[in-house]
């Protein structure tokens, strides 16, 4: 797929979530209101960086790239995993979890246990850090040959999407079961797998949806 077309793709996805997801009602406990939060902010990160590049800001939108996932991950481990005591913490910005510690928990649960997330961590950590803090990846995608400007390939602009659509699509899904609406979950799996043109095995829902 070419920029411009990931790009429409990209919006159109937005949009269509945005459809699916207002108006969702989910318990008013502690527990799904912080979980719900984080989601919700990787959402906003996802429109973010849509727009970004529809601006031609790629810089921007690819330092979001880590904070989108970091987002998600906040979310599952407070929805799935926190103990009374942690959210308690996390409520008082006093939860001492490091980010590789709230993979390890998370994956122990069922729905996560193959190990995705943590495989996301270490193949793109490193490249996640240098476009979130200005490191050298960041960097050098601002020198052409004779000036300072932006210099990304249509490529790495269109990974930075992919990998945004790719967590808004699980993040989605984990609004959808915690409103308890397993159609929707269901739907918007589906929707990813078309996104990424991938056969749907018959238990994949299962494992991707991180419903019990």
């Amino acid at each position: 797929m070419n920029l411009e077309n990931e790009i429409q793709v990209s919006e159109q996805f937005v949009q269509w979530l945005n459809q699916k997801i207002d108006g969702l009602q989910i318990k008013p406990d502690d527990r799904f209101r912080l979980a719900a939060g984080c989601l919700d902010i990787a959402l906003e990160h996802q429109k973010s960086i849509v727009l970004l590049t529809v601006h031609h800001l790629y810089g921007s939108a690819a330092s979001l790239v880590r904070l989108i996932f970091e987002a998600y991950v906040r979310g599952i481990w407070l929805l799935y995993c926190a103990s009374d005591e942690q959210l308690d913490q996390f409520k008082n910005d006093k939860l001492d979890k490091r980010f590789y510690e709230l993979l390890e928990d998370i994956e122990k649960h069922e729905a996560f246990k193959v190990g995705t997330l943590s495989y996301v961590k270490e193949k793109s950590w490193k490249i996640m850090n240098s476009l979130t803090h200005s490191g050298f990846y960041q960097v050098t995608r601002r020198n052409k040959v004779g000036e300072i400007a932006p210099d990304y390939t249509n490529e790495e602009i269109i990974d930075a999407l992919q990998t945004a659509n790719s967590f808004a699509i699980l993040t989605a899904i984990a609004i959808a079961d915690m409103a308890h609406n397993e159609r929707l979950a269901k739907e918007v799996f589906e929707k990813g797998m078309d996104y990424f043109n991938i056969e749907p095995s018959q238990d994949a829902h299962a494992r991707k949806s991180g419903s019990d």
